[in-house]
């Protein structure tokens, strides 16, 4: 089983070692060589625009594309795809979503459970209650033959789970960015937390956000933590001049729909607090970490680690400028490799296209790649994975063609 991981930022302090180089100066000199796996774009019906967090099974890594394979009335450039890359290279696609009621624009990883890959799209199922539809679950065989499992309605229920699942005790469990209840904060609805069986057959919300003080858009997947779940909140939470919807919110959730708010971001002027988290969380060394995709002392985003009580900092800021070229806006989670934390920033580095970095919990945040567009990648929205010591990912733009790319870099 898999569970979505996620990537960091840069940061600040920490402590240096009693003898030797400092850790420091030892991360300034680590850098990586970038190999392009494949491009997206080489044949009409192949996918595009890939935003998801790749899975290793045997020699092959899984993802999906937003957009490309089939074209259809509801999906103009394409519906999206399931895809798999071998390591080495070469490229196929395990199924084409068509839109409708079947499923449409899968923004998130897959999982595999029993033998099959369990996703969401974005959009699709049919409901009328939501402009394209508000998104589905699915399941696709080794073979490449698709279910869809639970189609969202709205209103009460969820609408638009943009990310992965998460199994805890056999049953899946995920966010839907919108649906749930309808407050006036929330057009759409704030957001939930769901419960669905592996058949398909028994879905419950087990939490709906109101907006306020809890938390709303949930566009991150869940991490298990014990018999809880913990995820982060795009807005609500508390309100300041700067987040005129709320600064976002670190959450618990029980199985059974209890909620706690562990953490509520504050961003103001001259402060290094984060905002408006989009990624999920990573357990780590006893405690959580992830990124904010805003505030921090210069604006471009954050790394912050949070104890399971809720004591909260920020442990990095990203830059805006200067010469160091540094990343920017962290969209994406953190992962752990041989006690060091590693993430992905969409923008920053060099020209703009974004960058690969390592963080210490200390705090000492090195960049290894900076992306260099089209032929290179550009813009990675996805959390990476560890490999054997390499990191794959992807990247939304850029590669030979500019409609993303999956990439292997090599510390």
């Amino acid at each position: 089983m898999l569970s979505v991981l996620a990537l960091g930022a840069c940061a600040r302090g920490g402590e240096l070692p009693p003898t030797g180089p400092s850790l420091a100066a030892q991360l300034r000199a680590t850098s990586s060589t970038l190999t392009m796996l494949y491009s997206f774009g080489r044949r009409f019906d192949d996918g595009s625009v890939p935003e998801s967090r790749l899975v290793i099974l045997g020699a092959s890594l899984f993802g999906t594309t937003s957009g490309g394979g089939k074209t259809t009335g509801e999906c103009t450039n394409g519906c999206g795809t399931l895809f798999a890359v071998k390591t080495s290279g070469g490229e196929r696609i395990l199924y084409r979503f068509k839109g409708g009621s079947d499923g449409a624009v899968p923004l998130a990883s897959v999982i595999v459970l029993d033998d099959a890959f369990f996703g969401t799209t974005s959009e699709g199922g049919g409901s009328k209650r939501c402009s394209g539809g508000c998104g589905t679950v699915f399941k696709v065989g080794a073979s490449g033959k698709e279910e869809v499992i639970y189609r969202f309605k709205g209103g009460a229920d969820g609408a638009q789970p943009v990310a992965g699942l998460k199994v805890l005790d056999g049953a899946l469990y995920g966010t839907t960015e919108f649906g749930g209840a309808d407050r006036n904060a929330c057009f759409q609805g704030c957001g939930t937390v769901f419960r669905l069986s592996s058949d398909g057959k028994s879905e419950r919300i087990i939490y709906r956000f109101r907006g306020g003080a809890d938390g709303a858009e949930p566009a991150a997947g869940l991490v298990a933590v014990g018999d809880a779940l913990y995820g982060t909140t795009r807005y609500g939470g508390a309100h300041t001049n700067l987040c005129a919807i709320g600064c976002g919110t670190v959450f618990r959730v029980s199985n059974a729909g209890a909620e706690r708010v562990l953490h509520r971001f504050a961003y103001r002027l001259h402060s290094d607090e984060g905002a408006f988290p989009d990624a999920g969380l990573i357990a780590f060394d006893g405690a959580l970490y992830g990124t904010t995709a805003g505030g921090g002392t210069e604006g471009a985003g954050t790394v912050f680690r949070t104890s399971a009580s809720g004591t909260e900092r920020t442990i990095y800021s990203f830059g805006c400028c200067g010469a160091t070229m540094d990343g920017r806006v962290p969209d994406a989670a953190l992962i752990a490799v041989n006690g060091r934390l590693f993430g992905t920033t969409s923008s920053g580095g060099t020209g703009g296209y974004g960058t690969i970095f390592n963080i210490t919990t200390g705090g000492v945040e090195s960049v290894i790649y900076r992306f260099t567009g089209k032929p290179g990648g550009a813009h990675p929205q996805a959390a990476l994975t560890d490999v054997s010591g390499a990191l794959y990912g992807t990247t939304v733009d850029g590669g030979a063609l500019g409609d993303g790319s999956v990439f292997r870099s090599t510390l």
